[in-house]
């Protein structure tokens, strides 16, 4: 395939200078909290919601998921040990270890990436299990793979993760992301504009959220108490 005029004019540039200029641009952080506009789509249904975001580096995401009418549908906490989810419409919930995700996505995809995924960072794979590094269309691109998961990086000239594709071997799951419409904070870019893509044979689901309101290592509450009256929620395997 012949270079793009885009890709001619762009200067050849070392693997360490791309990983650094990566790095710079990372979001370093204790916490993070934002509101977000999300139009989601599973299989055949789709539905639009407010999401209120919390994230403790390393630790927990915390999710409340709002309908149009202001009323909290569900709720979800995430650990590197466990995914739990509680359904305040139907009065059911799913504890699960987190290896629940693993039938969503590649059993190679971590607590960390799914950080990394929400906040436009890069994957630690590919800090770590790179194997290609090429002038794209966007930019640059970073592509190997760790265990049985093939990645895929984008990065624009300005060093921003643009796109991320995440896959099994087989090609049997997939998580695509694409990032756009960046805010600065803290002289990091964040964006503002997610679209996200996971496919396999359990659910597809089309995910798009719009970042408000972002704020930045304050002191967050994440409460997550199942009542007693809700029943657990049979789940697929």
């Amino acid at each position: 395939m012949e270079a793009t005029k885009d890709e001619e004019k762009r200067l050849p540039i070392s693997d360490h200078a791309l990983l650094n200029g990566i790095l710079t641009n990372q979001l370093s952080f204790n916490t993070f909290s934002a509101k977000a506009k999300s139009a989601v789509a599973i299989n055949k249904d789709s539905y639009d919601a407010t999401l209120n975001i919390k994230i403790k580096n390393k630790e927990a995401i915390w999710i409340s998921i709002t309908t149009l009418f202001g009323i909290e549908a569900a709720r979800v906490l995430i650990t590197p040990s466990r995914f739990k989810m509680m359904n305040r419409i139907n009065g059911t919930y799913i504890d699960e270890p987190f290896a629940f995700l693993h039938q969503f996505a590649s059993e190679g995809i971590t607590y960390d990436n799914l950080q990394s995924i929400m906040l436009g960072n890069i994957i630690e794979q590919a800090l770590t299990h790179t194997d290609e590094t090429q002038t794209s269309g966007l930019g640059y691109s970073l592509r190997g793979s760790k265990n049985d998961l093939n990645f895929l990086v984008e990065v624009d000239e300005a060093y921003r993760i643009a796109r991320c594709r995440l896959s099994t071997f087989n090609g049997a799951q997939q998580v695509n992301t694409s990032y756009s419409d960046f805010a600065t904070i803290k002289e990091h870019p964040i964006p503002k504009d997610i679209r996200l893509a996971a496919n396999s044979a359990a659910v597809n689901v089309q995910l798009q959220l719009k970042y408000n309101r972002m704020a930045l290592n304050e002191p967050l509450e994440m409460p997550f108490t199942i009542p007693s009256k809700y029943k657990p929620l049979r789940v697929m395997r």
